[in-house]
């Protein structure tokens, strides 16, 4: 079942959220408290007129340390992609440029503090960019902390960061990241790019999820500066600064979790702040056109319960600011109340269905945890055991169709059979390719209704297009058939290979 509010009952005028709430409302009666379980997808649209208005506050922050400097297009493609990152900048957005090193000094605006974004500012930014020198260690902790600072002598509501490193947090002292990540919580998001092959994924994903923000790799340097426009400008047209989920529970009834399931797994469980006995709120961080994705898990509890008929467990309102909520301001339209429903049944049929929506984010979590496994027991040097999670989640992201995933795994298996998930482990795996799996293990694709998909095409395996039919002549690593760049050294390649001849008539 699916309920859909919004504004105007689908046909918004402005800017509006609106809400759908999707789940199997039937539970077995006689089996004592069971989890009800829903997705609620929250869609955000014509917030583009309110970005003008929206201020905000933008630190980026770039990994100037030593290793940096080899090969020369990793600091060569950071200083175009901080430039990039500034030039996307909104007038009126305070800003500043952080060179990270074994500490964090503001190279822009020169005196420190945060410049106003304007033609000249952003031009003179972007000069200074340009003679970004690799040279230093990695302290992330001092990075997140200059930020910090400089984001709390802020006005601006909505506050973020965007973090490239290529390297490990090896020179803070144990524990100071930490440190650094709780003192950050709540105070600003950070959106953290690894680039090259000794970064670790561990930390970057510590980093985004502690901060509300994504963690990816960027395989190829020439890819950096797309990536942090493209960051950039979805940073700018945030809009609304302060969304929350609200959930009141009926009497008898515990709320077990809240999680954002898309674009990311994200826990939110731990942030909920209780407005009453039995209401609790949860952020959900800032907005702009887009769409996210929530996994609720209540209790219920038959006793007392009639059979035969929906009961509501709980409701869940979406509450912008001081709003009260299920108002509307002239600035942003909020949907009603969606219920959270239960009918008690004896129906075995009925009750052991699992909502497609609630099915597809358990399909990802499973996955997510396939991969970290793999991940892990390869750096322990359990290759059996990798190899066997990697085969199961190479299986479910073939499910799920989750094509980016199969990419990324297609760089550290050969697989042999898809739908089953038969792999082996690539001889020519590295580090960047495990750390490229491992840290958008969080990251999901969004669930749709089986009419609104493109039907499947056929699609050649993940081994057949990394095809490892070049070596670099520089560092001799092996690379997939596709590839433009080492991904070991940097090295561009003169052309692209040939297509590899196709099966005989």
């Amino acid at each position: 079942m699916d309920r859909a509010n919004g504004a105007h009952a689908g046909r918004t005028r402005g800017p509006a959220l609106t809400a759908q709430l999707g789940q199997n409302k039937y539970l077995a009666a006689g089996s004592g408290t069971l989890p009800a379980h829903a997705v609620l997808t929250v869609e955000a649209e014509g917030l583009g007129g309110l970005t003008a208005r929206a201020e905000s506050a933008e630190v980026v922050v770039i990994d100037c340390s030593g290793s940096m400097s080899w090969p020369s297009t990793k600091i060569a493609a950071a200083r175009r992609a901080a430039a990039a990152a500034v030039e996307a900048l909104r007038d009126g957005t305070r800003f500043a440029l952080v060179e990270g090193t074994d500490r964090a000094r503001v190279v822009y605006p020169p005196g420190g503090g945060m410049a106003l974004a304007g033609p000249d500012s952003r031009a003179d930014a972007a000069h200074v960019a340009a003679r970004l020198v690799a040279a230093g260690g990695t302290a992330m902790a001092a990075w997140l902390t200059c930020a910090l600072d400089l984001l709390a002598a802020q006005s601006a509501p909505i506050r973020h960061t965007v973090l490239l490193t290529d390297g490990r947090n090896e020179h803070d002292r144990p524990g100071e990241l930490e440190d650094a990540l709780t003192a950050c919580a709540g105070r600003f998001t950070c959106d953290a790019r690894g680039i090259g092959d000794q970064w670790a994924a561990t930390e970057l994903r510590e980093i985004a999820t502690r901060l509300h923000g994504v963690a990816d790799a960027v395989e190829d340097h020439s890819d950096l500066e797309a990536e942090f426009r493209t960051m950039m400008t979805s940073a700018m047209g945030k809009a609304l600064p302060d969304i929350r989920i609200r959930v009141r529970l009926r009497e008898g009834s515990e709320l077990r979790f809240l999680k954002q399931v898309f674009p990311t797994e994200l826990d939110l469980t731990a942030e909920g702040v209780r407005a009453e006995e039995s209401v609790w709120e949860f952020p959900t961080g800032a907005w702009g056109d887009e769409a996210r994705d929530f996994h609720l898990c209540v209790t219920a509890d038959p006793a007392g319960d009639p059979r035969g008929e929906d009961l509501q467990l709980a409701s869940v309102t979406l509450v912008a600011g001081d709003q009260q909520p299920g108002t509307a301001t002239p600035r942003i339209a909020l949907p009603r109340p969606s219920p959270l429903l239960v009918h008690w049944t004896d129906d075995p049929v009925l009750s052991t269905r699992v909502h497609p929506r609630v099915a597809h984010y358990g399909g990802h979590a499973d996955l997510g945890r396939a991969v970290v496994a793999g991940c892990e027991a390869y750096e322990r040097g359990e290759r059996a055991t990798a190899e066997a999670e990697w085969g199961r989640a190479v299986r479910l992201a073939g499910e799920l169709r989750d094509e980016k995933m199969l990419r990324r795994l297609g760089r550290l298996v050969t697989v042999t059979d898809l739908p089953p998930g038969e792999v082996r482990i690539r001889s020519d795996l590295s580090h960047g390719d495990l750390n490229a799996v491992w840290v958008t293990a969080d990251h999901s694709t969004r669930w749709t209704a089986p009419s609104e998909r493109a039907q499947p095409t056929e699609r050649p395996l993940p081994e057949q297009r990394e095809a490892p039919d070049r070596a670099c002549p520089r560092c001799r690593r092996v690379s997939a058939a596709g590839d433009s760049v080492c991904t070991q050294c940097g090295h561009r390649f003169a052309t692209a290979p040939a297509a590899p001849p196709g099966p005989p008539a």
